[in-house]
């Protein structure tokens, strides 16, 4: 079992922000990303499927609802303790953020952030 106080490391990235998946696939190499998964309203996975064989990793398509608080958002943050993920999802972000979800709470940072 893991530890509760582990956070789960949730890349976010919009539809938008998979304009350069090179780019976003070279900056996310030195997290060791584990898998990608996509919502059900990402309206093309070809960019999130050409991201998750770039990073050499599983994606998981329409996996439901991934806004903050859904079931679906919860049982990834779960399953991924201690582990980085990306997760797409709607929204006009055009920048990736990098969301800390652990015990005490949630945090949200940059990319280029030392966390």
């Amino acid at each position: 079992m893991s530890d509760l106080q582990c956070a789960a490391r949730l890349v976010i990235v919009t539809p938008t922000g998979l304009g350069d998946v090179k780019w976003l696939a070279s900056e996310l190499y030195r997290e060791r990303v584990q898998a990608v998964y996509a919502a059900d309203d990402v309206p093309d996975t070809g960019p999130v499927e050409t991201l998750a064989e770039d990073l050499g990793v599983p994606c998981h398509s329409g996996h439901g609802d991934l806004d903050d608080g859904t079931e679906a958002f919860q049982g990834i943050v779960d399953r991924h303790r201690g582990e980085t993920v990306v997760v797409v999802r709607g929204g006009a972000a055009t920048e990736p953020v990098l969301m800390l979800v652990d015990a005490d709470g949630t945090s949200v940072h940059s990319l280029d952030e030392d966390v």
